[in-house]
């Protein structure tokens, strides 16, 4: 029987009752001036966010979309469920773990809708939204399909904040969560790695999604829409494991749209506490390829590392001319 195993998070979680309204914005560009240049030479719509949870600030840059979260909800949905059991004081089953265990590490799909009734639906997981501290999710919350719900780069970020930090979240669940981001295959495991060489020590805790549309039309925003509609609960029940290979114009104007984001809690080493400390969330909407996608989440992903890691050297860099909202608006 498969177990979650529980770990202990050291030092003292930092108890922050409504993240929203105790976070201070600041331009990504003041964190990491390379960000503007490097999304600028890009064809796709991005977006990123630090959230620094030790001040509550929250860097971010780019579009702020919204962007669609498809399989960003599977954390929050796993914390929902478990938070209901412990509560309530009963164990879950064998098949429950599970499937939990799947939707999460490997990113799998097949479980999400029963996961889901368990917590009374998508409306139960706006309830927790709301609980986290984070409405702004709930309000973007697609009403029948999962994965369709909306968020900015900074919602991701202070959803994932919440994850790591609420004292809404009992610590054991807190702790088996953070254990089912451990297990998160290789596979799935990009976009805000950690700069091993320059914080030693730390962890990243990732969690990715994925998903292509094909848009036919002039008008993009209408395309989006159907094509939400029409194929996200197909896509739903097998979550592409090969990567898709090119953006494609038929000449017809199809074109291969690859939607791409991700999440990572980064803890401080042990001896420094073991403590959630940032989070870093991007999130791409690109006409490239999967596999230039997934580069592209990376080399994000390395340039923000390593302005935190210059941050926490004492070091810092004079920002761009121009910040990248300017830049892309």
């Amino acid at each position: 029987m498969r177990r979650l195993l529980a770990s202990t998070i050291g030092g003292v979680l930092l108890l922050l009752a409504t993240l929203a309204s105790t976070s201070a914005d600041a331009p990504l560009c003041a964190l990491a001036p390379g960000f503007a240049s490097q999304a600028t030479q890009e064809r796709s719509t991005l977006g990123a966010a630090v959230y620094d949870i030790e001040t509550g600030t929250v860097w971010s840059g780019g579009s702020s979309g919204p962007y669609a979260l498809h399989s960003m909800i599977k954390p929050p949905l796993a914390w929902a469920v478990m938070t209901d059991a412990f509560e309530e004081g009963r164990e879950l089953t064998e098949l429950q773990r599970d499937a939990i265990f799947y939707m999460v590490a490997w990113s799998q799909n097949a479980d999400v809708n029963r996961l889901l009734g368990m917590i009374g639906g998508l409306p139960g997981l706006n309830m927790y939204y709301e609980r986290l501290g984070v409405p702004e999710l709930a309000a973007l919350q697609h009403d029948k399909r999962w994965g369709s719900g909306r968020a900015s780069p900074s919602g991701l970020g202070s959803l994932y904040a919440a994850l790591a930090m609420s004292p809404e979240v009992p610590e054991p669940v807190r702790d088996d969560g953070l254990d089912l981001l451990r297990a998160v295959v290789p596979e799935h495991r990009w976009g805000a790695s950690i700069p091993e060489r320059r914080l030693v020590g730390w962890e990243s805790l990732i969690k990715t999604g994925n998903y292509t549309l094909t848009n036919r039309d002039d008008e993009y925003a209408e395309a989006t829409l159907r094509a939400d509609d029409e194929s996200l609960e197909a896509a739903e029940a097998s979550e592409p494991a090969s990567p898709w290979s090119v953006a494609v114009d038929d000449g017809e104007g199809e074109e291969i749209i690859v939607r791409m984001n991700s999440a990572a809690i980064w803890l401080e080493a042990p001896w420094l506490g073991g403590r959630p400390r940032f989070i870093v969330s991007i999130m791409i909407e690109t006409p490239s390829s999967w596999v230039r996608s997934r580069s592209l989440q990376n080399e994000i992903g390395d340039t923000l590392g390593n302005a935190i890691a210059d941050r926490l050297a004492g070091r810092s860099q004079l920002p761009s001319l121009h910040c990248l909202k300017r830049a892309l608006y």
